[in-house]
């Protein structure tokens, strides 16, 4: 899942104020635009953002970055469906099911004594 990251600082910089400056401007604390600019604010009212968007001149895209992550849940009936498959069914599958469940907790449990064993 992707991040939403503030480019508050960089813009406030390259305007030349100081947090205080920018409160005082866009009628806010200056402990808000702190908390903001630290990424320690779990969200933002429109009319404060409106408010910063005013005290810098700017939109409010230009506020924001999307940090994107690099994992993709694979979509089904995607172009890349096939090779997924194929890699899936490549990968060595261990089942257990209802009958064989206490059989195999038992040996994971000896050989887990085994190795404690061993080590000591």
């Amino acid at each position: 899942m992707g991040k939403v990251i503030s480019r508050l600082t960089v813009l406030r910089a390259q305007r030349h104020m100081s947090q205080r400056q920018l409160a005082a401007l866009a009628g806010l604390r200056p402990d808000t635009v702190s908390a903001l600019e630290r990424g320690k604010s779990a969200g933002i009212h429109f009319d404060t953002l409106a408010r910063i968007c005013e005290a810098l001149d700017c939109e409010p895209g230009e506020l924001f970055e999307l940090e994107t992550d690099s994992h993709r849940a694979p979509v089904l009936g995607g172009p890349d469906e096939d090779e997924i498959v194929r890699q899936r069914l490549q990968e060595p599958l261990r089942i257990v099911d209802g009958p064989s469940f206490v059989a195999e907790l038992l040996k994971e449990s000896e050989k887990r004594e085994a190795e404690g064993g061993r080590r000591s």
